[in-house]
């Protein structure tokens, strides 16, 4: 059913019980008793409920969230489309972890694609999380607040058209954090109160996104992926079709040979081919930084204590298990933001890790003057030549001031904190 059908028939629905609220409308969206329990029928709705009132903050919070997973289940449906999950080590992603049956992630009938198709296909990535960002910038009330069901929706990865049980968020979540261990029963009552810091937070996550998807496309990937792109995709256009065979130097029981891995690492060597881009992913992390900086304000000013995705230094009550925040790691990451900021604005320049010391890497200028990306090269440091120079470092205590305030953890709440 195509998107303005969606949109029509939940009109209809939203119309006849224009009582029910955006919190109303997207649980039976998620559950199916409007539309089919997909996305699509979700987003539907939503748009329908601001075709009433287009300046309804909590149903542009809400769509904001749905059109952000309608991106990740645009970037799921290409990636099996094109035979992604057609391999062990990537099906596990889905398989087991979970609790999504394989059945989903293999497709038995890959799609060919090649370079420019895959590049498309990350345009298109890019341009949905924009529409993401475009719903949230516009939430303007301050005390909105959305009570998301999120573990009920769902992903339909296979592009059926449908939205079964079996791909339900709520079993993605055992994946990503093992401490919550939902099943069913638990899903149904997961809730996230979403409010203004989250519509802050979620912003900063669309940026990050879009940033990844212009760094990438900035430069020429095509000789990557016509020698290794079999490892992501089954059916990749490639030269070099005998590696798809089943014969391996180094399989390890991986569906994938070691060979190809260390290929992918060599092969991380790219010529800049859009440098426009560069400056727009270097715009992009700057908006992070600033909706980071955004998000505290609204969370420190809470009072509440309701279902919090991300609490303040005083919220006990959290959405998921003891997901608590401390001052010190709220301002610890305070400072890693402004410090982010003085490095993409030229203000500071990284230290280098080798030479004399006397000289630091300007990360603005690796933005705005692009030049060859060679992973190996920068590790070893020479890459780096062209954008030495002297000025104010940032602080040399910092990364161990983050290990101590995360409990050594720092990576896995950036994750969650963005």
């Amino acid at each position: 059913m195509k998107w303005w059908t969606w949109i029509v028939a939940a009109s209809c629905l939203v119309t006849a019980a224009e009582a029910q609220s955006v919190d109303d409308v997207l649980r039976k969206s998620f559950t199916g008793e409007i539309g089919n329990g997909t996305l699509d029928s979700a987003s539907g709705a939503i748009e329908a409920m601001l075709l009433a009132d287009p300046e309804d903050d909590s149903a542009l919070a809400a769509l904001g969230v749905v059109r952000f997973l309608q991106s990740g289940e645009l970037l799921f449906q290409n990636t099996y489309r094109y035979g992604g999950f057609n391999l062990p080590v990537q099906a596990s992603m889905l398989v087991g972890a979970g609790g999504v049956g394989q059945n989903v992630g293999f497709n038995p009938e890959p799609e060919a694609i090649d370079y420019e198709g895959f590049r498309r296909v990350v345009e298109e990535w890019i341009a949905a999380v924009a529409l993401a960002e475009e719903a949230l910038a516009r939430v303007g009330d301050e005390e909105v607040k959305v009570r998301l069901p999120v573990g009920l929706a769902r992903f339909d990865l296979n592009g059926n058209g449908e939205g079964e049980e079996r791909e339900q968020l709520w079993r993605f979540f055992v994946a990503v954090q093992r401490r919550f261990a939902p099943r069913q029963a638990d899903a149904d009552a997961f809730e996230i109160a979403f409010d203004r810091g989250d519509v802050a937070w979620l912003r900063g996550y669309c940026h990050i996104c879009m940033a990844l998807g212009e760094f990438l496309l900035a430069h020429d990937t095509q000789d990557a992926f016509e020698r290794t792109g079999h490892v992501l995709f089954a059916a990749n256009e490639t030269p070099f079709e005998f590696l798809k065979g089943d014969r391996k130097s180094f399989d390890f029981g991986t569906g994938v040979d070691a060979a190809d891995l260390i290929a992918m690492v060599h092969l991380l060597n790219f010529e800049v081919v859009e440098a426009e881009r560069m400056a727009r992913a270097r715009h992009h992390l700057l908006e992070t930084l600033r909706l980071g900086n955004e998000m505290w304000r609204w969370y420190d000013a809470e009072t509440d204590d309701d279902r919090e995705w991300i609490p303040n230094i005083h919220q006990r009550e959290t959405a998921l298990p003891n997901a608590l925040i401390t001052p010190e790691m709220r301002d610890t990451w305070l400072r890693a933001l402004g410090e982010g900021e003085d490095l993409l604005r030229g203000r500071r320049v990284a230290r280098f890790w080798r030479g004399d010391g006397e000289r630091g890497i300007d990360v603005e200028a690796c933005f705005l003057e692009p030049r060859r990306f060679d992973l190996v090269l920068w590790i070893q440091g020479s890459a780096a030549a062209p954008y030495l120079r002297e000025g104010e470092f940032t602080s040399d205590r910092l990364w161990r001031d983050l290990q101590s305030a995360f409990d050594g953890g720092f990576f896995r709440y950036a994750f969650w904190m963005n």
